[in-house]
């Protein structure tokens, strides 16, 4: 029998579940301690230590070499002692951090992280690199490029590996925008008090590589020559590249273009991953672009040699998951996935889709699930435009899990300002997760609390469907909506009242007008959303039935049906709100159709707390 306590835990397990929308039963063993079931990642294997070809005393001594060569040519160079015009443009950097409050400080650093060495053979492509100087259990390291003129000010062991020339060996390459690194992380969620509020500053962009290039160019170099000598003269023969390969349909010029796609397992058909971060990298030519609505990307530079492509739902907003697999320090970075190593010939046609995968408790199921729920979450901005709606939450941190949370939630604890509430939430939480575990659980949780939360495991050990996920992430979405328009006040009472009734409490409880009028437009969000969703599917009759069954869901709410759950819980006013005609068997006309869900939306203000 489940006791006051257990709903308590249910409200607040790991992500602090405030805001928890569905209370639905949790597996046994909910607070045991998190340990690896069902490994089924592949660590990636490094080979040789190569002498990297990119170091500045490296390329200083190449173009030294190329003076002398064409001292007396007709290819020479508009310079004396030409290598004095050469300068870092990036530091290569290696990370160490010693704890997790170091780990989370470098992974909201905004950096371009790697877990493994750039400047090394990779013999065998996986999803992760565990550094063996570490040991078992610590933390790895962690490598960046980090344009030279940026201090780093983070407070993370590191130390600078050496200074780098970078510069863009194809003419091709010339227009690149920028380095692949940010200056600093994205800003917190907000809601605005007044118009302007959240703008979000534009940041300066970082042109080193195009500087350095443009620079060689002024002085006469051929760029390609001075690539090749330095990876002559650093030992990386195999990545000379003939001058006669460098024009025309002998070339083996290639950037990296495809498509990313995810598995929906309710219609049985692969639907595009749209606006997630695509990454490329050779040595330390890194690229990066966004897949576009119909889950296609090509980036701007060209690679000659092959090159690792992967995938990351992390710009912007951030998923991170947890599936008792990882080690606690990983569950500090965002969900990606290693696509493979292509060659230079299969680099314009990158193929990769998300399989479903029915054990929850596997890497493999929770990139699937991270697919969808940023699938979702991408997609929300352009569901409240279609009806109306004109606040988006973005910027958001977003927990997706196996089995240690609720199914759905949206506290959006990182901008609420009872700090001590957080706290013994967190407390509560913890009285089930003992020993070091539990010390690694505190420390993240008051690091990188969650604004969304999502259990994708059920009570049946599997993982949810796809039309689950979809209609949960446009509902905890619906709220992250609301509370930007509400703001800090209500989400703080609204968590005083889950905290002190264990849950929703009853229609008759002191305060339950705040969760109907919430829940009912979170729930009416999930359901309309995902219906809408469906419907714009076309020739799949699956997807034509789901959103019936959706729609239905919402035609059928009755609040005076005492048998189902929470009843009191208006979410069918608001569709009969909006809706045109009514079905015959709902035996209910409302004869209301004037109103939109932008029109309900802004009637929900902070001081709206009853039906």
């Amino acid at each position: 029998m489940k006791t006051k306590f257990k709903y308590v835990l249910i409200v607040f397990a790991l992500g602090l579940f405030l805001n928890a929308c569905n209370f639905d039963e949790i597996p046994e063993g909910i607070d045991e301690t998190l340990e690896s079931i069902q490994d089924d990642r592949i660590q990636l294997v490094l080979g040789e230590k190569l002498k990297n070809p990119f170091t500045l005393e490296n390329m200083s001594e190449a173009l030294s070499q190329l003076e002398v060569i064409h001292k007396n040519d007709d290819k020479r160079l508009n310079c004396t002692s030409c290598e004095l015009n050469l300068g870092p443009t990036h530091k290569y950097v290696k990370f160490m951090p010693q704890n997790l409050d170091q780990m989370v400080t470098l992974e909201t650093s905004g950096y371009n992280l790697w877990d493994y060495p750039l400047d090394q053979e990779i013999t065998t492509l996986g999803d992760y690199y565990h550094d063996p100087a570490v040991g078992p259990d610590g933390i790895t390291y962690f490598y960046s490029l980090i344009p030279t003129q940026y201090p780093i000010s983070i407070n993370v062991p590191y130390e600078v590996i050496s200074d780098i020339f970078l510069f863009n060996e194809d003419d091709g390459d010339i227009w690149d925008e920028d380095d692949p690194w940010e200056p600093t992380p994205p800003p917190m969620p907000c809601f605005p008090t007044q118009p302007g509020d959240c703008v979000v500053e534009k940041k300066e962009k970082i042109n080193n590589t195009i500087e350095a290039t443009n620079m060689l160019d002024q002085i006469g170099v051929d760029r390609l020559e001075l690539y090749n000598k330095a990876m002559e003269i650093s030992g990386n023969l195999d990545e000379i590249i003939p001058m006669d390969e460098r024009f025309g349909s002998s070339a083996r010029i290639q950037n990296v273009s495809g498509t990313i796609k995810v598995r929906d397992n309710s219609i049985n058909a692969d639907v595009p991953v749209r606006d997630a971060l695509v990454k490329a990298r050779r040595w330390f030519k890194l690229d990066q672009t966004f897949t576009s609505p119909t889950g296609t990307f090509t980036m701007r530079k060209n690679y000659r040699k092959k090159a690792v492509v992967s995938v990351h739902f992390s710009k912007g907003d951030k998923i991170r998951g947890i599936n008792n697999v990882f080690k606690f320090y990983q569950f500090v970075i965002p969900v990606s996935k290693t696509i493979g190593m292509f060659t230079t010939a299969q680099l314009t046609n990158v193929q990769y889709t998300f399989p479903y995968v029915s054990s929850p408790n596997t890497n493999a199921a929770t990139q699937w699930v991270a697919a969808h729920t940023w699938n979702t979450v991408k997609d929300n901005p352009f569901k409240n435009s279609q009806n109306g709606v004109n606040y988006n939450a973005n910027n958001l941190n977003i927990w997706v899990s196996s089995r240690v949370t609720s199914d759905g939630s949206a506290p959006m604890l990182r901008a609420i300002s009872n700090s001590s509430l957080v706290l013994a939430g967190i407390d509560i939480f913890l009285a089930h997760t003992t020993g070091p575990i539990g010390v690694a659980a505190k420390q993240i949780l008051q690091n990188l609390l969650p604004d969304i939360t999502l259990r994708y495991g059920t009570s049946s050990s599997s993982t949810m469907n796809t039309s689950q996920i979809k209609e949960i992430i446009y509902h905890e979405m619906g709220h992250a909506t609301h509370y930007m328009y509400v703001g800090n006040n209500y989400w703080t009472s609204f968590i005083n009242y889950i905290v002190s009734n264990g849950g929703y409490g009853t229609k008759t409880t002191s305060g339950s007008g705040r969760i109907a009028v919430a829940e009912g437009w979170g729930f009416y969000i999930g359901k309309l959303y995902a219906s809408q969703y469906y419907g714009g599917i076309i020739g799949i009759p699956l997807a034509s039935g789901l959103r019936n069954d959706f729609l239905f869901e919402l035609e059928n709410r009755k609040p005076s049906n005492t048998s189902e759950s929470w009843y009191w819980i208006p979410y069918g006013m608001y569709y009969d709100l909006t809706d045109s005609g009514e079905p015959l068997s709902t035996l209910v006309i409302d004869n209301v159709n004037a109103y939109t869900s932008g029109m309900i939306f802004t009637s929900l203000w902070a001081d709206v707390v009853s039906v």
